[in-house]
């Protein structure tokens, strides 16, 4: 009996334990409120708002209905319960606190960003590295849209100091700094950045986080520190082979402004030597035809260093090969240090090939006038050539400068050989116009082809003629 009476109370355990679960009753409020969460919700960024409102489908009830009491709030409450307290609303509720919040940050009437930052600040860890980020973002475009540089840059600053801010986010803060005059704040965050991406060395914002960093220490009156730094970054690109040119030039800016060119004479050389056309001899450099624009870039540099900073004769060789490469400006140093430098012999040498060069031989020619080196060299070419016009030209323009009183005879000599040079019947004009007879150039005024006039000659000559 006791046996039966055991097996009908098992069976009817069982039969309890195995009974369809019963329907569950559906709070009446559930659906508006689900409906009115997901409006708020929908201001959340675009690329998060689909999986937000699929994980709010099964909140709670009772949730949903502190939810719906949260919502009613005004924004800053709201956003004290996300940040800085414990609600019963947030308890084991996992990444509600996050959605609740990218969508509070879309909402159109948040209130003063001054007055958020501070209680997002204090939130600590109850959000992500990520969710800060956006959210400093947020606040920071809203105070600067409102014209609260002030407020803007705090944020900024913060959302710069995050393990995950981007390039975009240094720089917002970097420029709002700057315009605000606080070149030493913009400094300290652009070196926290560099320090802070060893791993980006070979981006494009290393470089741009390199030029900012040395404008900031120009700005502060701190040339000095700009250079040291470069150089050390030279002294980290790799011990052989070419230098990264913006760092070079990076150092040759600095070390301008700190007035220690010196310091980089040994980088220059080292480029310098890189290059195939450093070790052509100048004589063949004139006759090729293409030149590395950053060889012609380098070599300048070093060239007006040298002049400045070594012997003559490093200057002398400098310019002998940028002269080499079709400098023109290059022409007149060289002049200038062959004798400091006791390599007139191989100057000489260098203007005659020179002059046969089509680029170079204008400047030689001008270049005879103030230059007896050159001058030599055209009188020797005249020589060998003395039916060359173009030397008869410039020798007989350097004696004129270097007789100004028989400078009427000699153009009269010139154009007996080459009759009709216009060029040179206009300095025989000027020559009668100083000597103050203004009839003889008048008399070759009109023994010219009209045609030939430019309207400035023939302005001149109708002046003369009123005479």
């Amino acid at each position: 009996m006791r046996l039966l009476l055991l097996y009908l109370v098992l069976g009817g355990v069982w039969a309890w334990r195995l009974r369809p679960e019963p329907e569950p009753v559906m709070d009446a409020q559930r659906i508006p409120r689900l409906e009115k969460l997901s409006r708020y919700l929908v201001k959340a960024p675009p690329s998060v708002v689909q999986p937000i409102l699929m994980s709010v489908a099964a909140v709670s009830d009772e949730t949903l209905a502190l939810i719906d009491v949260w919502l009613s709030r005004p924004p800053l409450q709201q956003l004290r319960e996300l940040t800085v307290q414990d609600t019963p609303m947030l308890k084991n509720s996992g990444s509600l606190r996050d959605s609740l919040l990218l969508a509070w940050l879309g909402q159109p009437d948040l209130g003063a960003p001054s007055l958020s930052f501070p209680m997002m600040t204090a939130a600590g860890d109850r959000f992500d590295n990520q969710t800060k980020l956006y959210t400093y973002q947020v606040l920071a475009s809203r105070a600067q849209k409102d014209g609260d540089i002030v407020t803007a840059l705090p944020i900024l600053l913060r959302a710069s100091e995050l393990p995950n801010a981007t390039w975009q986010t240094l720089t917002s803060y970097t420029q709002a700094a700057q315009s605000q005059g606080q070149h030493l704040a913009a400094l300290h965050a652009i070196n926290h950045w560099i320090s802070a991406h060893p791993d980006h060395k070979a981006t494009s914002h290393l470089m741009e986080a390199r030029e900012l960093q040395v404008n900031l220490l120009h700005r502060l009156k701190r040339a000095d520190d700009s250079l040291e730094l470069q150089l050390r970054y030279l002294k980290d690109a790799p011990p052989t082979g070419p230098l990264p040119n913006p760092d070079l030039d990076r150092a040759l800016v600095s070390a301008r402004a700190a007035e220690q060119l010196s310091k980089v004479l040994p980088w220059l050389e080292r480029q310098l030597a890189n290059f195939p056309e450093h070790q052509t001899e100048p004589k063949d450099l004139l006759n090729q035809a293409a030149i590395d624009p950053d060889y012609l870039h380098w070599l300048s540099a070093y060239a007006a260093i040298a002049e400045h900073d070594l012997p003559p004769a490093n200057a002398f060789d400098a310019y002998l090969r940028l002269a080499a490469t079709g400098e023109r400006c290059a022409l007149v140093r060289l002049c200038a240090l062959a004798e400091p430098a006791k390599q007139v012999p191989q100057a000489e040498r260098f203007l005659t090939l020179a002059l046969a060069h089509a680029a170079l031989r204008p400047v030689l020619l001008d270049l005879a006038q103030t230059s007896p080196l050159t001058l030599r060299v055209v009188a020797e070419a005249l020589r060998t050539a003395p039916k060359d016009q173009s030397l008869h030209f410039a020798a007989t323009l350097a004696e004129a400068v270097a007789k100004p009183g028989s400078t009427t005879a000699l153009w009269q000599s010139y154009l007996r050989k080459f009759p009709g040079d216009m060029p040179a019947q206009r300095r025989l004009i000027q020559a009668h116009l100083q000597a103050r007879q203004p009839d003889l150039a008048l008399r070759i005024y009109h023994s010219i082809d009209p045609e030939n006039l430019s309207p400035s000659d023939l302005h001149e000559r109708d002046v003369l003629s009123q005479l």
